[in-house]
């Protein structure tokens, strides 16, 4: 039944859902906070990318339902770093284009999800049609993407999972069931001796240490033109020393905590390691009490050092000549990760050169390399970082529908 409503009439519950996340939204804020460590400001940011996932699809819902029909029951898996906003976008897809979805929210997040879920059925969604299903992955998310009677899974998470999942559904799913996977990523970002330095120190800042590096998009491995290094290293070390580390509570605090005790533990280790090889180049000091990690830098030779993402505030830093330009490239894209990149130049023959050889699904220029806007910054990778189509875009709906893509 929810299958044959008119299309106008699932959209208007979408922005139904919207006036109610706009209304509560203050709650969300503190929900945000207290589940996620959000700071204030990405709590306000969280609630506009979820009210605008919502806006978005219900505006966009028309135009993937010719020659398509519903596929049935989705199963939406959201991660901990976006409760809200991801957890929104997910749902808000897959019911708009008719479907039935079972939502299994990260099991650091529930009650933010749970509120979510109450104000789309006040808004009009019915209840059989979008079921909550917290817990952990074990106990829950991987029963759920065993079932045979699945349509698909929509997961944002990590490379790992997504293949079991993928491993999954080609085992016991139909074989027409989808799989929309947004992943992990080894973002790296290119400063090159043209960069305004300035700008350059405040975009690093923000893409490797806001949020306390807990984003997919978070920028993992700078590259500085070894003609500018000294420079730019000690306006970063300048610039670090103005961060306040703490309780995400207070609107002066810019980097908050990390999601969990294992999170803070497997970061804290990693970062003792790199300090014991003797590859510091700077650290903040962390309070001592609460799952605080402090941002550090760290030196490496270049990205292929890198066994893996570190999901939190550490920032690896390379050099290089500007003859190695393509040999950067070409070890960026070897990485097998496609999620960000981001590039500091003046030079626009150097904009195109990156563009059209680095293998990203987000590429940013001149500014950092996170927040992208639902609509106009479409956000999904390649690789190993995603399947696409990408979310707050065009074509993200039409894959939630059966018939021609």
């Amino acid at each position: 039944a929810w299958a044959k409503r008119p299309v106008a009439e699932r959209a208007a519950i979408l922005n139904r859902a919207a006036d109610l996340y706009e209304a509560n939204a203050a709650e969300f804020f503190a929900l945000a906070t207290r589940e996620a460590g959000k700071s204030l400001a990405d709590g306000i940011a969280e609630v506009r990318e979820a009210v605008d996932f919502l806006r978005y699809y219900a505006a966009e819902a028309a135009n993937a339902e010719a020659g398509t029909e519903a596929r049935g029951a989705i199963v939406c898996i959201s991660p901990w770093n976006f409760p809200l906003a991801i957890f929104t976008g997910q749902i808000a897809a897959a019911l708009v284009t008719g479907n039935s979805v079972i939502a299994k929210p990260a099991e650091q997040t529930p009650l933010i999800a749970f509120r979510a879920v109450e104000m789309l059925r006040e808004a009009g969604v019915p209840e059989d049609i979008i079921q909550l299903l917290p817990g952990d992955g074990a106990s829950v998310g991987a029963p759920l993407t065993a079932d045979p009677r699945i349509a698909g899974v929509c997961f944002t998470g990590s490379t790992e999972v997504a293949k079991l999942i993928e491993k999954q559904l080609a085992e016991t799913a139909a074989p027409d069931a989808m799989l929309i996977a947004e992943t992990g990523g080894l973002n790296a970002m290119i400063v090159d001796s043209t960069a305004l330095p300035e700008q350059a120190v405040r975009d690093i800042l923000a893409s490797a240490f806001q949020s306390a590096g807990q984003r997919c998009s978070a920028l993992r491995v700078l590259y500085v033109q070894k003609d500018v290094e000294k420079k730019m290293l000690a306006m970063l070390k300048g610039a670090m020393e103005a961060l306040n580390v703490g309780d995400p509570w207070l609107i002066s605090t810019d980097v908050g905590p990390v999601i969990d005790d294992e999170a803070q533990a497997s970061i804290g280790d990693y970062c003792k390691k790199k300090g014991l090889e003797g590859r510091l180049i700077a650290k903040l000091e962390a309070p001592a009490a609460g799952r605080f990690v402090a941002p550090h830098v760290f030196r490496v030779k270049g990205i292929e050092e890198m066994e893996r993402e570190v999901f939190g505030p550490v920032l690896h830093v390379a050099t290089f000549d500007a003859d190695d330009i393509d040999a950067v490239i070409a070890g960026i894209n070897r990485k097998g990760y496609g999620l960000t990149f981001g590039l500091h130049t003046r030079i626009e023959g150097r904009v195109q050169h990156f563009v059209d050889g680095i293998h990203a699904g987000n590429i940013y220029v001149n500014r950092n390399q996170i927040g992208a806007v639902v609509g106009s910054q479409p956000f999904g990778g390649e690789g190993l970082s995603g399947t696409g189509p990408k979310a707050g875009g065009p074509h993200y709906l039409r894959r939630f529908r059966e018939g021609p893509q």
